[in-house]
């Protein structure tokens, strides 16, 4: 679907995209130059640069750009060296290299020099180097030029050769990213980057070995391209070099155990460890309630989806407040003293815990229609009897019934929700409970049911009863965790290429539909392949919702007149205003709200 597509990459996903042999790599332009459809939003995502930062330095009083502007992305100045213009040393290309237009992988592409190619560069900038080859003249890395071998010379037997390449600190150094830099695992562009550092992040220098450093940062240990540091106060040794001290150590943070309920205020990291440094496990959604378990400084231990790591505790919001001690019955203990209800368990089993939240330890069980002795409430807890002791069970899965009434349910509501239950196919909502009761309705193909209760043979909805026999069923994963499921599939492939017709990641890459297609297939929902158009007005998914509804995460966006008259392209939405799509561009993000071209082609939403 080759529409117009402004898509917004992190640097992350900019420094995988690969040209020829990944010939130039660099972790952040040193200018933009501003283009249709950009905003300064979108410049500072693409640079991972924030707008306070852009406005400062571009001295900007408002958002208002104009195309063709240049944009500083930093303060820090541009330093160009002319060579010497006594001996011009020659370099060899040692790959299809870029000449680019400016010293910087977001400048165009003017033409690939092969490998072998002899060059004189003009000067340099950085890491870059501008030449002149077959008639043009612009900008290469220097990481793939190779000096060219000088006549030889009469070897003059002196002193051994000293070491110039290699810098050794004789004690740990540190410097300070200027950039968002990438950590790789070797020294080379195409190597792997085990983690990207951000700007103003201070690192230990081990050993500088040319245009590159062997740093340390947090755990790891890497290289890094020396422009993006600030200069390190060390010097060659022109003998054998000596082993770097070991780096101070910070002082130790106590992890201490805990048990606390918060509530995420942001889509919020989870790292192996406690800090930036560490790699990323997952990212729970905003809105979510997690259980800390260990505390380590201002960082926190939690699960998620089975997944567990190390968050800020700058983005929770606590809400933990576990009823008091038990106390003796009162006159509220059904079954023990109340005359007015009693306390039925309304799901086929719930859990007796130790304490009031969902991290203490299981102590028993018990069943639906089970009547309860309770000794107090609060906070949606349900303090009980049990055995000869007495224990915890969430409120949500009992009710009340007048006293003496209790009976085993004919239906059993609210235990559902801890799974997902899809039709592949339009099925039949019936009126009762029997294949030959009225139709009232009809499922969607991918549409995720709300599930009230069940008979042998049947699901209840809301609005009648589905054979089971049409229904699939996700266990242990919420219709919500489905969704956002079908979020984390897609990012893992942010910064593939589109690709025409393609719905999986063996054809290099998706076209808009395709990605749906795979997201939701490996989300454990069978829909089949088709187009948008079908997406939008068939029987897929959930009914079409408005441009004025307000979507939620894993909610799917429809878009109209894009590389054709009518739906023509969609996404996921990753929160209410942002979504996740493939464009022409590859596979990245779009924001509504700030972007007329989508704006103007909102068709609806659908909700699975």
């Amino acid at each position: 679907m080759n529409h117009k597509s402004g898509l917004m990459y992190s640097f992350a996903a900019i420094a995988a995209i690969t040209v020829l042999s990944q010939t130039d790599d660099i972790s952040a332009a040193s200018t933009h130059t501003v283009r249709a459809g950009d905003t300064l939003w979108s410049i500072s995502q693409q640079h991972n640069v924030s707008l306070s930062t852009l406005k400062s330095v571009n001295n900007l009083s408002s958002d208002r750009i104009a195309i063709g502007q240049t944009l500083k992305l930093s303060s820090g100045p541009v330093t160009l060296t002319a060579t010497s213009t006594t001996t011009q040393v020659k370099r060899t290309t040692t790959a299809n290299l870029n000449l680019r237009a400016g010293a910087g992988t977001t400048h165009s592409v003017l033409l690939t020099i092969p490998k072998g190619q002899t060059l004189t560069p003009l000067k340099t900038s950085g890491a870059w180097s501008q030449v002149t080859y077959n008639g043009k003249t612009g900008w290469v890395h220097n990481d793939f030029l190779s000096q060219v071998s000088a006549a030889p010379k009469p070897v003059v037997p002196a002193a051994p050769k000293p070491v110039a390449t290699v810098v050794t600190p004789s004690a740990a150094t540190t410097s300070k990213t200027t950039a968002n830099l990438n950590l790789r695992a070797s020294k080379s562009t195409s190597a792997r980057v085990l983690v990207t550092i951000p700007k103003g992040q201070t690192v230990t220098v081990l050993k500088v070995e040319g245009t590159w450093s062997h740093i340390k940062y947090g755990s790891q240990t890497g290289f890094v391209a020396n422009t993006y540091l600030t200069k390190a106060s060390a010097s060659a040794s022109t003998s054998a070099p000596t082993a770097p001290s070991a780096p101070a150590q910070p002082a130790q943070v106590k992890e201490e155990s805990i048990n606390v309920s918060y509530v995420t205020t942001a889509n919020l990291n989870v790292r192996q460890g406690a800090g930036v440094g560490f790699a990323l496990v997952t990212t729970v959604p905003n809105g979510t309630t997690v259980t800390a378990t260990k505390q380590n400084g201002s960082w926190v231990y939690v699960t998620y989806n089975g997944k567990s790591g190390y968050v800020s505790t700058g983005f929770l919001k606590q809400t933990t407040t576990t009823p008091s001690a038990p106390v003796a019955p009162n006159l509220g203990d059904a079954g023990a003293g109340n005359t007015d209800v009693d306390y039925i368990v309304n799901t086929p089993s719930l859990n007796v815990r130790a304490s009031a939240t969902t991290s203490s330890s299981v102590i028993g069980s018990v069943t639906a229609g089970q009547t309860l002795r309770v000794v107090q409430t609060a906070n949606g807890w349900h303090q009980i009897y049990i055995g000869n002791t007495t224990g915890f069970v969430s409120a949500s899965f009992v009710k009340q019934v007048p006293k003496g009434t209790a009976a085993t349910p004919t239906w059993v509501s609210g235990s559902f929700d801890s799974h997902t239950f899809f039709t592949a196919n339009p099925a039949a909502i019936r009126a009762q409970a029997n294949e030959t009761s009225p139709i009232v309705g009809s499922t969607l193909r991918g549409g995720l049911l709300n599930v009230i209760g069940e008979t042998a043979t049947h699901y209840r909805l809301a609005e009648g009863f589905v054979a089971k026999s049409f229904v699939t069923q996700v266990n242990g994963k919420s219709a919500q965790a489905t969704r956002l499921a079908t979020i984390a599939v897609a990012q893992r492939f942010v910064g593939t290429p589109y690709v025409w017709a393609s719905s999986s990641p063996v054809n290099g890459g998706f076209d808009c539909s395709g990605i749906i297609f795979y997201a939701f297939n490996q989300a454990g929902v069978n829909i089949p392949r088709t187009n948008v158009a079908n997406y939008w007005g068939g029987a897929y998914f959930g009914p079409q919702l408005p441009k004025s509804f307000t979507p939620q995460a894993g909610d799917l966006v429809f878009f109209e007149n894009t590389y054709t008259a009518g739906p023509s392209h969609m996404g996921i939405m990753i929160n209410a205003d942002t979504f996740i799509h493939a464009g022409t561009s590859g596979l990245g993000y779009n924001q509504i709200s700030k972007e007329p071209y989508w704006q103007s082609r909102l068709i609806g939403y659908k909700r699975p």
